[in-house]
This record gives C-alpha cells, structure tokens and sequence, in this order.
C-alpha cells in the first residue's frame, strides 16, 4: 500500500495542495476504517442464511461508520510523512432557504463525542 505524500512535499497550488490533504484524509479513512469493518467479515464464520449474511454485512457496516466517528474524534494518531501529524475536522453548516451559510459548527476533533448520534441511530432507529 503506498502511503499519500508527506507535508514537506504537498504541492504549492491551492487546488493540489486540497488534493493532497485529501489524499491524506482518504488513506487513512481506509486504512483505518475499511480495515477495521473487513476485520469483522474476516473474523465471522462463513453464512448460511441471507439473515446470516445480512448481520454480517451490517455489523461489518457499524463498526466502519463507528470508525469513520473515532478517525475525526482523532483516536488514530497519523501522519503526512515522518515529521507531520495530521488531523481531520468536521463541521456542520446550517444553510437558510437561499443557501447562504447562517452558522458553522465544529464537531471535531473531540470536542464532542462523535459517535453520540451513531449510539442514538442504533438504540432507536436501526432496522426501520
């Protein structure tokens, strides 16, 4: 697996330089937590009902998006190169009708607990 560029060597146009952050975001999102779902499909034994097949599949689902909530919480430490760390945010932004920006909120990393709507989906909704 080849890891994205590290920092010192992020292009200088703001364009690139936003692919490059990205590029970052994007291998870490899959390294940790694509590895971490297919860890749980790899750990299962093989199904053999669809109904098996289904709770494999959707427990494999939950713990990528619970892990997607620990990546911008920041409980992976990760880098861009052996000199830089690297940390990924994430805001909400309510829009008016005209889809002017009214208010911007950021929800990480770790200034709330992230996964609180992930534990909200799955104690009340999960299934309908």
């Amino acid at each position: 697996m080849a890891t994205p560029a590290p920092y010192e060597d992020w292009r200088t146009e703001p364009v690139d330089r936003a692919e490059d952050a990205a590029s970052n975001f994007g291998f870490h999102l899959m390294m940790h937590c694509r590895a971490e779902a297919l860890k749980k499909v790899a750990s299962s034994s093989a199904p053999a009902t669809k109904a098996e097949l289904d709770a494999v599949v959707a427990d494999a689902v939950d713990t990528a998006l619970h892990n997607v909530a620990d990546l911008l919480e920041g409980f992976w430490i990760t880098h861009a190169g052996a000199k830089h760390r690297t940390e990924f945010a994430l805001a909400v932004r309510v829009k008016d009708e005209e889809g002017k920006i009214i208010e911007r909120i950021d929800v990480s990393p770790c200034l709330v607990d992230l996964p609180i709507g992930y534990w909200s989906w799955k104690d009340n909704f999960e299934g309908s």
